[in-house]
Parts: structure tokens; C-alpha cells; sequence
């Protein structure tokens, strides 16, 4: 059995003037973190948590001491700590529902002195399997999550690669771009309000990446491959008839 594992750093380390109460807590709990002057320094050896314990206390105390505070964590919460009754004392909370990038873009948001946050993942494996290894970059702006993989990498150089090979005779006639995908988000939630309690914001880089491969393993594009070739195929006689044509 192989395990898998993404050990992620973040930096620069975070004032913690900068966060919310509750922002500390659960970042403090989705990575490890260590002081670092007045600010703190998040990583995770083994890669973010999913699923994480409170204290019931701790973490009402958090929340309301962050009210009237807008951010990702508050409304996340908000919705989940309810489900605690009045004689429990510690809760568990599932965040794989959102993306802890988000909580880093409220913090940039907010602050006059933390313009971005990077956060460099690596992919490992304890086999040597051809899928376990690789890594990633994300970069938060106030603006905008955006990320790019080994893999994006890899499929940019092979495309740069397959496209300067005029001679292959081979084309490259779709790609699926996640910034495109990500753009479209916005327009599908507001389209459906019914659709989902996520805002846009909440779907992180990995999200739409694992969606568009796969989007991609499962699309059966022949026909349209062949609708395309017959297409080429007319483009291409009435260009050979045009140019013989014009050579008279």
C-alpha cells in the first residue's frame, strides 16, 4: 500500500494583526504554525487537514470574538458549529467543503502590508509510483487564486513542443483552460442559485484541476474529431481549386 503525501509551506508568515481569532485557530489547525516575531509561519509535513477537532469553548470564543469580521472561516463555521448540542465539549469539522486558500485571500484582502501569500506544494509518495510525485505553486492575490502544477508544466512544454513540429502534421484543436473553467464558475452559481451554498471563492485551483482531468477522461470526443477532419478536408479542396485557380 502506497501512501501519499503534500507537504505544503506558506509564505510570507502571517502578522497576526491580520487575522481574525478564528482565522488563527483554524489555520493553526489546517497547518502546523510557528511564531515567527509577530507574525506566524504556516506548513504542513504531510500536506493540509481535512478534518479537524475544537474544543467546543475554543472555538465559540474564536467566532465570536471575530463578529463583524467578514470572512471565508466565520461563514464556514457559522454553519457547521450549530450542529453541536449543548452537553458536547469538542466538535469535529470537515473544511474539505472549502479552500483554505480562500481564507489567506481575506486575510491579503484585509491587509495593508501582506500584498500575496504563496503557497508550494510538493507531491511525494512512500513507493515509487509514476503518479506520486510532482508539486505545485499557488499564488493569492486580492484579486485572484491562481496555481500551476508540474503537470501544467509538463502539458504547456508538450504543447509548445507539438506546436512548433509543423512537419508532425498534427494539430492541436482543444484545450480545456482552467482559467477559463474558473471564470465560468461565477456564471453557473449566479445562473442557479439553487445549485449550491458555495460561493465561487470557495472552489479552489485543485478543485477545477481534478474536474478538468476529469472532464477529460471521460469526454468521447470521435465524432467530433471526425466532423472536424471532414471540415478540413472541404476547407482544403476549395483551397487547392483557389490556388490552382489563381495560377492560371
Amino acid at each position: 500500500m502506497a501512501d501519499y503525501f503534500s507537504p505544503t509551506v506558506i509564505q510570507p508568515p502571517i502578522p497576526l494583526a491580520d487575522m481574525t481569532p478564528l482565522e488563527r485557530l483554524v489555520l493553526g489547525r489546517i497547518f502546523d504554525a510557528e511564531m515567527d516575531g509577530e507574525a506566524l509561519y504556516f506548513h504542513a509535513a504531510e500536506g493540509p487537514r481535512d478534518v479537524i477537532g475544537f474544543s467546543v469553548d475554543k472555538l465559540r470564543a474564536a467566532f465570536d470574538a471575530s463578529a463583524g469580521i467578514a470572512s471565508t472561516a466565520t461563514s464556514y463555521v457559522a454553519e457547521r458549529q450549530i450542529a453541536a448540542s449543548a452537553d458536547d465539549t469538542e466538535i469535529e469539522i470537515d473544511f474539505s467543503g472549502m479552500s483554505w486558500e480562500t481564507m489567506f485571500q481575506d486575510i491579503v484582502r484585509r491587509s495593508s502590508t501582506v500584498r500575496y501569500v504563496m503557497a508550494v506544494t510538493s507531491f511525494t509518495c512512500s513507493k515509487m509510483r509514476p503518479d506520486g510525485f510532482g508539486g505545485m505553486a499557488v499564488l493569492i492575490t486580492a484579486e485572484a487564486i491562481r496555481g500551476q502544477s508540474t503537470n501544467d508544466i509538463l502539458e504547456d512544454l508538450l504543447a509548445e513542443s507539438e506546436g512548433g513540429a509543423a512537419d508532425d502534421g498534427v494539430h492541436v484543436l482543444l484545450r480545456i483552460r482552467e482559467d477559463a473553467v474558473r471564470e465560468r464558475i461565477g456564471h453557473v452559481i449566479e445562473a442557479d442559485p439553487t445549485l449550491t451554498r458555495l460561493t465561487a471563492e470557495a472552489i479552489g485551483d485543485t478543485d477545477i484541476r481534478a474536474a478538468c482531468l476529469a472532464v477529460v477522461a471521460s469526454s468521447e470526443l470521435s465524432e467530433e474529431q471526425g466532423a472536424a477532419e471532414f471540415r478540413a478536408a472541404l476547407t482544403a479542396i476549395r483551397h487547392a481549386a483557389q490556388r490552382l485557380q489563381n495560377s492560371k
